[in-house]
């Protein structure tokens, strides 16, 4: 456990000490308050659904941003076969790296409870609601910050990394969408929707907390960091 949070460690330092991550963090949180606070004055209503919509629509971009580099850059300045020559396995460096990635992330949606703090002090929204909702958005960054491990796993490119875990989020999110589920036949309505990680978490806005919906998202995450590491350990072979 101590190796893995040596890894985790070094990675967040990477994001806090960086310029990157504050810069995609912070246009994460313009964009998404922007658009939340011009709809709020026009409607003049107490609502953060809106809010977690946006934020989840723009972690299509802030978690390939976030993950690119975990372990493709390692693979192209050549030092992942120098950490993996440490007392170091494949299993611990992608927990680490994950972790990592993880906590910079849940701080970036630490950042939004001035939002949450300024609508109680205006209307008196659901308790409830709103912790399901921030929950239930935390668990779709975590799966999509698992997918982009992955990505990144698979290549020696950063941006490569990116522009793919991009594309596939979005199909991801649109598996989701209502307006391409009522196009399919009711058999393939239920798979594809079951099978969206922004589907899943659109569930927590009741705020009633699905055991199945958090058990869903808990092994996807592991089953992103299993084939994740079966692909590192099948480096070069």
């Amino acid at each position: 456990m101590k190796k893995i949070l040596i890894i985790a460690k070094k990675e967040w330092l990477g994001y806090v000490q960086g310029v990157t991550g504050y810069v995609f963090a912070g246009l994460l949180l313009v964009v998404v308050n922007w658009l939340f606070w011009s709809d709020l004055f026009l409607t003049g209503q107490a609502d953060l659904g809106p809010y977690w919509s946006a934020i989840a629509f723009m972690f299509i971009i802030f978690i390939p941003a976030l993950s690119m580099g975990l372990i493709a850059e390692e693979r192209e300045n050549g030092t992942l076969e120098v950490i993996l020559s440490l007392p170091v396995d494949e299993t611990q460096l992608m927990i680490g790296k994950f972790f990592g990635g993880a906590a910079f992330m849940v701080l970036t949606m630490a950042l939004t409870l001035p939002t949450i703090a300024t609508l109680y002090w205006l209307g008196a929204p659901d308790t409830g609601v709103v912790v399901g909702s921030f929950l239930g958005t935390v668990f779709l960054g975590l799966g999509y910050l698992s997918v982009g491990l992955l990505v990144s796993t698979c290549t020696s490119q950063p941006m490569v990394a990116f522009l793919i875990t991009t594309a596939a989020l979005l199909i991801n999110n649109l598996m989701g969408q209502e307006f391409l589920l009522m196009r399919l036949p009711a058999t393939m309505q239920e798979i594809v929707s079951w099978l969206s990680l922004s589907w899943r978490a659109s569930r927590f806005n009741g705020g009633f907390l699905s055991f199945q919906d958090i058990v869903f998202f808990v092994s996807w995450i592991a089953v992103m960091q299993i084939i994740a590491v079966l692909i590192l350990k099948n480096r070069g072979k």
